[in-house]
């Protein structure tokens, strides 16, 4: 049977417990004092589909070593956790939009709703952004052709700014969970996103390796 695994608090089991549900794996509590290196061994086992940890816990020695998807969940996060609306932000590429798509699908087959955000910054907007009547639409319907054909049936959010920033106030409104695929490169100047997202995201975050 695959496996969840999961570092015991009342957020991260309830996180692992909403999960389960829905990847139909099963929970299992790795103890506390586990070494991260220990952990992230665990976390390459046979049949571990996912880990889920704390990020009062500094998630990011764990976050680099593993393959397998993670899942960290903020501080204030409650017991009562549920899950039913995902933040999925793409960046415009085929392999991010790939990486998440099986997880996506997923979750559309469980009954939850799914958002796919997409922040433009100077360099990518349409021109005539700020006019909706103009090139917003037809923009529209080609990025959802070109990097949401993955996906099953999905609502459509667009902002223009700074992706991180976006990501974070989006999900604070309208989701449980981020689905973010990212290249697990943590050198300087890289997974920016990644690291705004889970360092500061009111919500838990799903880190998915971009392969």
């Amino acid at each position: 049977m695959n496996e969840i695994l999961y570092r015991p608090s009342e957020a991260t089991r309830a996180v692992a417990a909403a999960l389960a549900k829905i990847t139909g794996a099963q929970p299992y509590p790795v103890p506390a004092e586990t070494p991260d290196a220990d952990f992230a061994r665990a976390l390459a086992g046979p049949g571990v589909v996912l880990g889920v940890l704390d990020r009062a816990d500094g998630p990011w020695e764990i976050v680099r070593r593993v393959a397998v998807p993670l899942v960290v969940v903020p501080p204030g996060t409650s017991g009562d956790y549920t899950l039913d609306r995902v933040l999925v932000p793409l960046d415009g590429t085929d392999e991010a939009a790939y990486a998440v798509s099986e997880t996506v699908r997923l979750f559309a087959e469980a009954g939850i709703a799914v958002t796919v955000l997409h922040v433009f910054d100077e360099n990518t907007a349409p021109a005539h952004w700020d006019q909706a009547a103009h090139a917003r639409p037809a923009w529209e319907h080609e990025f959802r052709a070109r990097f949401c054909h993955h996906l099953p049936e999905t609502a459509l959010t667009l902002r223009s700014g700074l992706p991180g920033e976006h990501i974070v106030d989006v999900a604070a409104e309208q989701a449980d969970l981020i689905v973010l695929g990212w290249s697990r490169r943590l050198v300087p100047g890289r997974a920016r996103i990644a690291r705004e997202a889970v360092d500061t995201a009111a919500v838990p975050v799903l880190l998915i390796p971009v392969r």
